[in-house]
């Protein structure tokens, strides 16, 4: 299935780090801080922000929670924790967020609002357009900003503008490949895009995943079995690829049934 999800999207809330090495020491570079008292918690927020950006969510999660174990006050995995969770559990991430950043940077008191259970869809919007203009060099604001523009074609716009800055940001590979497969309807370019997501992010279960998608959505049974089986040789646990290889299983059985 596609992996970027509306219900998540409408709440994401990824921050301002270079890929590929994320580093914020570039004093010119317009990115936010990430301020913690374990370096070791950075390196793994970071990480699993950069898997959450290809929709890895439960390696994300793994990683995000890692390092609030590290420095429970750490604002940005607070907030990635409030926006990976539901529930008592999510809204206790969230509490601890916003308390942890009133000492903080403006940004990451920016940033931790997005985990404010009163926002709507519109305003966490707003606070990515506001933390797009405040770190315009930060590679990860700027991909959650273009996916959660109002429209397919806002989006399409923003993630053209994005990747001739970033061109090797493997991620936007992806969301293009989908707008051109079920908003454009191209398969061409669709097919080209999830190849260079591959390419440049070989080590991820996604593009795989995401691939695997492709082909079943065209009709290549062959391919997609293919690709939804590198997936899971890249993590054996990914749902999308165990469910769509069940069901494909499941469908040839009805057919020879029906014989």
């Amino acid at each position: 299935m596609r992996k970027i999800i509306v219900s998540i999207l409408s709440m994401l809330f990824l921050t301002a780090i270079a890929i590929p090495s994320f580093s914020q020491k570039k004093s010119e570079a317009k990115t936010m801080t990430w301020t913690s008292s374990s370096k070791e918690a950075k390196e793994l927020a970071q990480t699993g922000a950069g898997r959450l950006m290809n929709a890895e969510f439960a390696l994300a999660y793994q990683d995000f929670l890692a390092a609030v174990k590290l420095d429970p006050d750490f604002t940005v995995a607070l907030t990635f924790l409030s926006n990976l969770t539901t529930g008592a559990t999510q809204k206790s991430y969230a509490q601890r967020a916003l308390k942890s950043s009133a000492n903080k940077t403006e940004g990451e008191k920016l940033f931790a609002s997005i985990a404010d259970e009163k926002n709507t869809r519109e305003s966490r919007r707003e606070i990515w357009s506001k933390l797009h203009t405040m770190f315009p060099d930060g590679s990860m604001i700027g991909h959650f900003y273009v996916v959660t523009r109002a429209t397919p074609d806002e989006q399409f716009a923003a993630a053209q503008d994005y990747i001739k800055k970033f061109p090797n940001a493997a991620a936007m590979y992806n969301n293009l490949a989908y707008y051109y497969l079920n908003e454009k309807k191209d398969n061409v370019k669709a097919k080209e895009n999830f190849e260079k997501y591959i390419s440049l992010y070989p080590e991820g279960y996604n593009p795989y995943d995401s691939m695997g998608e492709f082909y079943l959505l065209t009709g290549d049974m062959e391919n997609s079995k293919k690709y939804y089986s590198l997936s899971l040789e890249k993590y054996p646990f990914n749902e999308s690829s165990i469910t769509a290889l069940q069901k494909m299983e499941d469908d040839k059985k009805k057919m020879e049934a029906k014989k």
